[in-house]
């Protein structure tokens, strides 16, 4: 095959090719932000928005606290035992593997999986989104939470 035809094949993919997507859902709440692999999560999507607003309603009257923004949840099924982790830098996430749980070294009741992963995950979320005096000076200063530089390890 010849260059300019190798040129114009590549040019033509190029052209033809589509936005990838990465297949991932987000239905129209109100008060939260839940992103899930469409199809595979349908079943628990009612379920962990109503048990992450309550967890949230919870959190907000006794700690006193509104969030500074929408916190985003998502949902993934990429390991084989269930885990979280929330974050509010830069936005207020958290993140659930939606596996079940281990319980081979945990004193934990397991009744309810994403009860005890939304209470969990939105203290954390809480701690640190809740501005000290400071921290709004700061927020206010640089327009809003500073964000992480990859090169500077103890700035993540």
């Amino acid at each position: 095959m010849s260059l300019s035809r190798a040129a114009t094949a590549l040019l033509l993919v190029l052209i033809a090719a589509t936005p990838a997507g990465a297949q991932l859902t987000r239905p129209d709440l109100d008060d939260v932000e839940i992103v899930y692999v469409g199809g595979q999560q349908d079943y628990l999507v009612p379920h962990a928005a109503r048990t992450f607003l309550n967890s949230l309603r919870f959190h907000e009257k006794l700690f006193d606290w509104t969030p500074t923004e929408r916190i985003s949840v998502l949902l993934l099924d990429f390991e084989d035992s269930g885990n979280a982790s929330a974050t509010s830098v830069p936005r207020n996430s958290l993140m659930v593997q939606v596996a079940p749980l281990s319980f081979a070294f945990e004193t934990i009741a397991g009744n309810d999986r994403m009860n005890i992963i939304m209470n969990h995950e939105l203290v954390h979320v809480v701690t640190m989104d809740q501005a000290a005096r400071s921290d709004r000076l700061w927020r206010g200063l640089f327009g809003g939470k500073v964000l992480p530089v990859p090169e500077q390890v103890f700035s993540r």
